[in-house]
């Protein structure tokens, strides 16, 4: 009885990947086709039209939390409210793997009034003093592959017929920003928002620092993620996921290095632009009037290149008619398979 059920067990499992022929050759026994029998339906490629929302954030020079600067989430902080929507297509094939073409707008925003601090004798009291503060609109089209781990095991093991199933995400996308800071207004009396790359605030482009390029506004990233996807109907699916992108830049934020002779200003930009950068290249003096930041003291960390990230949930809807192929069943003699 213990071998029949192995055999059952070995029969199942190729049954389902292998053509008839491949499985007689296999065994070397005999096997019956049952003629109109029933066939099972399985799903070999679905199209999926997404919406996606949710909670957007940066990892820059700007912000983070107490001490010293940490790597990546250990400095995160949340205390910026913004957000990213979007829409994509996803071709899925045989539920394991496929490709997204994605569309996302939204916000990320950073600020030195969210450092956290315990004292002036903290770290984080130097980004606090530094006083800088930004804000940005994130346009990106990305090319995503999904892969579905579970979905590559056997159909008869229980993670693949998990209706909670994680997927990976990895790709290459192009996106555009436009950093702005702001200064107090005492007209206004409020803050205004002005465009900081056009400024080069940190002498971006001038003679005096010639390592210091001129950067782009719209470049290249690398998005990356993880999810998990659970069915709501035949057609529908909910899922929570994910998505950082690698970028190839650290003025994301407009803050990387040093700061520099604000004279310079004068002699690049003009009258109103080189006001402007003098009121937003260095703050710290409203924080400190005594002991501000000066020319060549550090503004920024340009080891590490700037992130932003996402976390989202996608509602999908099946817009492709669902297509079926038939697995025909075979009947198999327990003993053949045995001896």
């Amino acid at each position: 009885m213990r071998i029949s059920k192995i055999s059952l067990w070995i029969v199942f499992l190729f049954c389902g990947q292998h053509a008839w022929s491949q499985i007689a050759g296999f065994y070397n026994g005999n096997t019956q086709e049952i003629k109109n029998s029933t066939t099972k339906k399985s799903a070999q490629k679905s199209t999926f039209l997404s919406f996606s929302f949710g909670p957007s954030n940066y990892l820059g020079d700007l912000g983070g939390n107490s001490g010293m600067g940490h790597k990546f989430i250990r400095d995160n902080n949340f205390k910026q409210k913004t957000f990213m929507y979007g829409v994509s297509l996803s071709h899925i094939w045989k539920e394991a793997i496929g490709y997204r073409l994605s569309y996302v707008n939204g916000n990320i925003a950073g600020s030195d009034q969210d450092a956290e601090y315990k004292n002036k004798e903290d770290a984080a009291y130097t980004r606090f003093k530094r006083n800088l503060d930004f804000k940005s609109k994130i346009v990106e089209g990305s090319l995503l592959v999904e892969l579905y781990p579970f979905k590559f095991i056997s159909s008869r093991c229980k993670l693949h017929q998990w209706n909670f199933q994680p997927y990976l995400l990895f790709g290459i996308g192009i996106f555009s920003f436009n950093p702005q800071g702001s200064y107090y207004d005492d007209i206004v009396q409020d803050n205004v928002w002005v465009d900081l790359a056009s400024l080069h605030t940190e002498g971006q482009g001038f003679a005096e620092y010639e390592s210091r390029k001129t950067y782009a506004l719209t470049q290249s990233n690398l998005p990356y993620g993880i999810g998990f996807v659970y069915p709501l109907g035949i057609k529908t699916s909910l899922a929570f996921e994910f998505v950082g992108r690698k970028l190839h830049t650290d003025y994301l934020d407009d803050v990387s290095t040093t700061y520099i002779d604000a004279s310079l200003f004068d002699k690049y930009l003009n009258t109103d632009d080189a006001q402007l950068a003098k009121m937003v290249n260095n703050k710290s003096n409203l924080i400190d009037p005594d002991n501000p930041f000066v020319t060549n003291q550090q503004r920024g960390n340009p080891s590490n290149n700037d992130f932003y990230y996402s976390f989202n949930v996608k509602f999908s809807i099946q817009i492709n008619k669902a297509k079926s192929t038939a697995h025909p069943q075979y009947k198999y003699d327990d003993m053949e398979l045995c001896n």
